[in-house]
C-alpha cells in the first residue's frame, strides 16, 4: 500500500464529487467513492471523529424499499442525493481545514497523521492507441503497487466488438491512459470522447514537441521525453 498525504486524498475525493452529479446512491461509481472516502476519514481521524460520524450519517437517499419503487420515490431519493452531495462537501472541507490547522497552529503537538496507507482497487484503461510494447510496459510499471489492474483497449479489437466492448472497458475503469502519438488517429479521440462522456478521469500522454489543439490542452496531460521519463511522471501523477 502507498503512503499518501490525507489532505491530498480528501481534496481528491472533493474533486470527485462533481463526477457523481446525476448518479444515484446505488451506482457503482458512487459506491466506490463512498467506500474510499469513509476509509480515508477513518484513517486520518478515527471512527469516533466528528468528520467520520458526519459522513456516515449522510444516507444519500430518503427511502430504500425497492418493493414500493415508483417515479415519485425515485424523485424524492434523487433530491436527497443531490442535497447530501452538497452536505458532504462541507464535511470534507471541514476535515481538510482541521488537518491544515493541526500542521500549522498545533504542529508541536500534532494529533493527526501526515500520511496514511491507502490501496486503490479496480482497473485502469490503456487505450488501443498504445501498441508499442515498450510503452505498454512503461505505463504498467507506473501502476505497479497501486492495486489497479490494466484493461487493454486492444483486447476489444481482437474480439471484434469494437464500440460496445470499448465502452464497457472504459466504463469499468477508474481512469484511462490515452496517447497522442498520432493525433490524427481517430480511434483514440473516440475513446477520449467516450471517457469524457462517462465522466471518467483521463490522462493524455504526448512526446515533447507534439502539437496539441486548444481543447486537448485543457485536459489532464503528461509530456515526456522517453519511456523511463514517462513512467516516473505517470507514477507521480497517480500518486
Amino acid at each position: 500500500m502507498a503512503e499518501r498525504d490525507p489532505i491530498d486524498l480528501i481534496k481528491e475525493q472533493l474533486n470527485g464529487i462533481e463526477k457523481l452529479t446525476g448518479l444515484h446512491a446505488d451506482h457503482e461509481a458512487f459506491q466506490q467513492w463512498h467506500t474510499e472516502t469513509k476509509t480515508i476519514l477513518e484513517k486520518a481521524f478515527s471512527s469516533r471523529s466528528i468528520h467520520y460520524q458526519n459522513f456516515v450519517a449522510l444516507k444519500f437517499r430518503e427511502m430504500s424499499i425497492k418493493a414500493f419503487a415508483s417515479r415519485e420515490i425515485d424523485k424524492i431519493n434523487a433530491q436527497r442525493y443531490r442535497k447530501d452531495l452538497e452536505n458532504v462537501k462541507n464535511v470534507l472541507q471541514g476535515a481538510v481545514k482541521e488537518l491544515t490547522l493541526d500542521r500549522t497552529l498545533f504542529k508541536k503537538i500534532q494529533t493527526t497523521p501526515r500520511t496514511v496507507e491507502v490501496s486503490l482497487t479496480g482497473e485502469y484503461f490503456i487505450s488501443s492507441g498504445i501498441s508499442d510494447l515498450e510503452m505498454v510496459k512503461a505505463v504498467e510499471s507506473a501502476f505497479e503497487g497501486s492495486g489497479l489492474q490494466p484493461i487493454h483497449g486492444s483486447e476489444a479489437i481482437q474480439k471484434g466488438d469494437l464500440i460496445n466492448q470499448r465502452i464497457e472497458q472504459i466504463r469499468r475503469a477508474r481512469l484511462g491512459i490515452y496517447p497522442l502519438i498520432s493525433p490524427e488517429k481517430g480511434e483514440v479521440l473516440v475513446e477520449i470522447g467516450i471517457a469524457l462522456g462517462l465522466r471518467k478521469e483521463i490522462i493524455l500522454l504526448y512526446k515533447n514537441g507534439t502539437p496539441l489543439s486548444g481543447l486537448l490542452k485543457q485536459l489532464n496531460s503528461i509530456e515526456y521525453e522517453h519511456f523511463s521519463d514517462l513512467t516516473e511522471k505517470l507514477k507521480k501523477r497517480i500518486g
